[in-house]
């Protein structure tokens, strides 16, 4: 890792390797990755280069000394390696995958690729389905996902269900954190916002796809491998466990060098990022989709050769899936029975 003569800050900034830095959606605040503007930003990405340089502004990292974890700028790193490159500016801070949530959550609010509004309504989801955020009060939540407290009252209303009563709170009042006990409001909830999201994953039984739809015959015959991939899944489980035994043991103190320590649940691990980086890949290629929404959409159903999402091969893996807007989803899910 090289230091780049370009700074923000007190810090200098990094020029990161891309093969470092992990996307896990675990830190993604957004909805959807928009296929469009990642095909913007590599066009733009290739034109300046080729005029001299970079000038993309750096993203956001956070790192434990050994796992850098991506903030801000998920769009800039996959227009990066479509692009063919092989490192990127990075402001990198202390901190863990949490941290590194956190801040996404809070990222893009004035600047960036604007929120939509269901955006707005996953990093809400995401702070109130963790149990240690989720005490805060509305406003609190409010502050970090650049929402209303009205808006956060809903969302968490709707995600308690119409028998929703107002538990314990934390609230702030300058540097002191205190809770609060409210009594439960006797109105009527407010409707829910129209959401926008990922489909659930739905169980994938013999003629289906992961979800749910039945499977084209031209099709069917990629999600035959299913059982081949989990299987993979399994073993590389398991060899994860041995590279960790056998970095713990006092016979392996000379091969901790070849693998990365990391705090999990508060206990030492070992891991290997190649190990890492094979397990992401093979996650991008299991068959998920069983149509490709553009071909549905524009081609009555069929596959068609010159698609660019699919390759002409019909199906998607989930994550080619999700890059798929949400309209020609919608399209596809009319399908599910």
């Amino acid at each position: 890792m090289t230091v780049s003569l370009q700074s923000a800050g007190p810090e200098p900034i990094q020029q990161v390797p891309l093969t470092a830095i992990l996307t896990d959606a675990a830190c993604q605040a957004r909805v959807e990755i928009r296929p469009g503007v990642v095909r913007d930003y590599r066009r733009a990405m290739a034109e300046q280069i080729s005029e001299g340089g970079l000038r993309f502004p750096p993203i956001v990292l956070f790192t434990d000394g050994l796992l850098y974890w991506l903030a801000d700028g998920f769009h800039r790193i996959l227009a990066a390696r479509d692009a063919g490159l092989i490192e990127f500016p990075a402001d990198v801070r202390s901190g863990t995958e949490r941290d590194a949530l956190l801040f996404s959550i809070s990222c893009n609010g004035a600047h960036g690729l604007p929120r939509t509004n269901a955006d707005k309504r996953k990093a809400v989801t995401l702070l109130l389905a963790d149990a240690e955020w989720s005490p805060w009060s509305d406003r609190e939540i409010a502050r970090p996902c650049q929402a209303s407290h009205v808006f956060v009252q809903k969302v968490r209303r709707s995600a308690s269900g119409n028998g929703y009563q107002m538990g314990p709170r934390k609230v702030r009042r300058g540097a002191a954190v205190y809770e609060m006990r409210a009594e439960s409001s006797s109105s009527q909830p407010a409707a829910p916002d129209r959401v926008v999201s990922t489909p659930a994953e739905a169980p994938c039984t013999p003629g289906t796809d992961r979800l749910g739809i039945r499977l084209p015959t031209e099709t069917a015959a990629a999600f035959a491998s299913l059982s081949v991939f989990e299987t993979i899944e399994k073993l590389h489980a398991q060899l994860a466990e041995l590279v960790d035994r056998l970095a713990q043991s006092p016979g392996g103190e000379a091969f901790q060098q070849h693998v990365v320590r990391k705090l999990k649940d508060g206990k030492l691990k070992f891991c290997s990022p190649e190990l890492n980086n094979f397990l992401q890949k093979l996650g991008s290629a299991i068959p998920y989709s069983g149509r490709c929404p553009r071909c549905h959409a524009r081609h009555a159903g069929r596959a068609h050769p010159g698609c660019q999402l699919c390759g002409g091969r019909g199906w998607l893996s989930q994550r080619d899936f999700e890059l798929c807007p949400t309209s020609e989803r919608k399209e596809l899910e009319r399908l599910r029975a």
